[in-house]
């Protein structure tokens, strides 16, 4: 028995050596934390919370602290019954692709036409209602334990692509002993690791693997190890829930390249991103960026008294409040591409806004730029088209843009009301009195039978309070601005004080009326001209000679038309002859005047290609027959032709 007890020690130190080395060359920060972590136990500096304890020829999980086990069963047992649970269907996934009201066929929108066909052809062509895939791509593991399941359902599905999410850094350590996890690796496959991370860097390990073979990203199959882990698995929902890639897409690109054309041929004037870094306009002044959040009710008032120790940038959407409170602000940002945004910024008093400025993304609807003809504005690149201007980037949140864009003229004393990602506490208003829109939520809804919904009613963490309810579609606006900040922090050095009485922001320093009520007794009036700060960091530019660009998407149109024509083998043969176009378009695209020519392609290809995977990747009759083949390269063949013909259009 000690013989073998001594065995089993030798083989749990073997495979914990095997997996320190597969960190440390594939993670080194979770190799380093590790040893950090052993290092500090075996010094008592810290105390173990759990011990890995042998139990009846099984392993388990002791939680030191309670004397109670973490599986309570065999592990082994319990690992085989998860693998035998786990199949090639839909079972245990996140399905992707935007369904209609039967919850069965599949939708598109005139956002992305040119992918409709390929739509159309699998409602017609694919029983949509009973789906086996012949191989797993895609596969998230929220909670590790030991990891036996892990490898049985490893070894099951044999997934290409892998996330394993634990929020205990000591549970991982101890499963080192015992799970292997170089085998997820193998093959040529990919491992992704999120230990113990916060939420925001999880999010962005969460973002590398949905970004890997994006192409993919059609279903995910997933597996919640304890209940415990549920909000995991809700984050990651919230994730993709959010950023679909049909969210993005690529005709809205190339309507903004034709709306970006427009600003330039009227001679607006651009924001020059390149000389910010020398011109940091708004370095060392006090800027208050008021958004359209209900908590900005409670300031209205000590807003206007104060508004003349501010530079004061505001959304779109609460101009007109402003207005009636006499409250003038410095810039006003817009950046929705909606024509709505022309009833926002149409103010009573055609005096109010001429001594301030306009901030405009270049995918403005032309009608809103002819409500402001009189005032200052100026455009910034909603895509880099002109990459001498350089980018100050783009999000879809117009106040987290308002912040993004303070930071980039140099703020480093910024103060935020309204950016609350809540509603009011009492009454369910997502915004401001007095707003241009309105929208109230029933704060009574509860979790909808457990199917995770959009309004369901969520309790967080409050900015100045312990505890505020919001819902997961205002949620986003929270993880908007964490994502930013923390981007922008790499670069930028700048403080930001939150006023608002909604959530907690990460990276948002938490201020409460009395402080800063008592801190505006020292701050001094701005001596500022907007208007001219900004002509010092604005250009209006020349029309670029796109000719040559139009040669090069003649030649690729040519070359797609007569791939048309192309003889295809069998299904390796049409995803070789597909690949090898796709990167000689790419090429291509290279030589262009813009990056941008090329971007369109990409996101045309990765919106499309997550249609014809899905389909080569079902286990069903006729799937990939010759003639289906020939049918599927048609339609993606003339779906490239079409955006190839669109990009000509607006370029010429």
């Amino acid at each position: 028995m000690e013989k073998e007890l001594e065995d089993l020690s030798s083989t749990l130190l073997s495979i914990y050596q095997k997996n320190l080395e597969f960190l440390k060359e594939n993670f080194e920060d979770i190799f380093n934390r590790v040893n950090t972590l052993s290092d500090d136990i075996n010094s008592n500096k810290i105390k173990e919370k759990y011990s890995l304890e042998y139990r009846d020829e099984y392993f388990d999980i002791l939680n030191i602290k309670d004397n109670s086990w973490f599986y309570g069963t065999n592990t082994y047992e319990d690992a085989d019954n998860r693998a035998k649970n786990s199949n090639f269907t839909k079972d245990g996934s996140l399905d992707l692709l935007r369904k209609g009201a039967d919850g069965i066929s599949l939708v598109g929108s005139e956002s992305y036409k040119d992918v409709m066909p390929v739509i159309d052809y699998i409602n017609t062509n694919i029983d949509l209602k009973n789906i086996e895939f012949r191989k797993i791509y895609k596969y998230v593991f929220m909670g590790i334990g030991l990891g036996s399941h892990l490898h049985e359902i490893n070894k099951k599905l044999d997934p290409f692509t892998t996330l394993i999410i634990e929020p205990e850094l000591e549970i991982f350590r101890l499963s080192l002993f015992i799970t292997d996890y170089s085998i997820f690796t193998e093959g040529n496959k990919n491992l992704f690791l999120s230990i113990e991370e916060d939420k925001l860097n999880r999010t962005n390990t969460i973002e590398e693997f949905y970004n890997y073979h994006n192409y993919m990203n059609y279903n995910i199959k997933h597996h919640l190890l304890i209940q415990n882990y549920k909000y995991l698995e809700e984050e990651l929902i919230d994730y993709f829930d959010n950023n679909a890639v049909g969210f993005f897409p690529y005709s809205m690109v190339i309507e903004n390249i034709f709306r970006t054309k427009n600003y330039v041929k009227n001679n607006d004037r651009f924001i020059d991103a390149t000389v910010l870094k020398d011109k940091p306009i708004l370095k060392d002044k006090k800027v208050l960026i008021i958004a359209a959040g209900p908590s900005l009710d409670n300031y209205i008032d000590w807003i206007e008294e104060h508004q003349d120790k501010f530079i004061i940038i505001c959304v779109d959407v609460i101009l007109r409040k402003l207005e009636k409170n006499n409250i003038v602000p410095d810039m006003v940002v817009s950046i929705d591409p909606s024509y709505l945004c022309a009833k926002y910024l149409t103010v009573e008093n055609k005096d109010f806004l001429k001594d301030s400025t306009i901030v405009f993304l270049s995918q403005q609807d032309k009608s809103v730029l002819e409500v402001v003809k009189d005032y200052k504005y100026y455009i910034a690149q909603s895509v880099m088209l002109f990459e001498e201007l350089g980018y100050l980037g783009s999000v879809n949140n117009v106040g987290t843009y308002s912040f993004m864009i303070s930071v980039h003229f140099g703020a480093n004393e910024i103060y935020t009301i309204g950016n609350d990602a809540a509603f009011n506490q009492k009454t369910g208003n997502r915004y401001s009195a007095d707003s241009s829109f309105t929208q109230i939520e029933n704060i009574n809804i509860l979790d909808n039978n457990n199917l995770i919904s959009s309004s369901d009613i969520l309790e967080v963490e409050g900015n100045l309070k312990s505890i505020v309810k919001t819902n997961r579609s205002l949620l986003p606006f929270k993880e908007s601005f964490e994502s930013t900040a923390y981007a922008l922090k790499k670069t930028y050095n700048f403080e930001v004080y939150n006023l608002s009485d909604g959530v907690k922001i990460d990276g948002f320093i938490p201020l409460t009326y009395d402080d800063i009520n008592s801190e505006i007794l020292t701050f001094s009036k701005k001596e500022n001209n907007i208007q001219e700060l900004m002509d010092s960091i604005s250009v209006v530019i020349e029309m670029p000679d796109f000719n040559e660009d139009i040669k090069i998407i003649n030649g690729i149109l040519l070359k797609v038309k007569n791939n048309k024509t192309s003889k295809i083998k069998n299904r390796n043969d049409f995803l070789q002859k597909k690949l090898d176009l796709m990167l000689w378009i790419l090429e291509q695209s290279k030589t262009m005047s813009s990056g941008l020519f090329g971007n369109i392609f990409l996101l045309y290809t990765e919106l499309v290609d997550i249609y014809i995977n899905f389909i080569l990747n079902l286990d069903q009759k006729d799937n990939d027959i010759k003639s289906t083949l020939i049918k599927i390269n048609n339609i993606w063949s003339d779906g490239v032709i079409n955006v190839l013909k669109d990009m000509k259009r607006v370029i010429k």
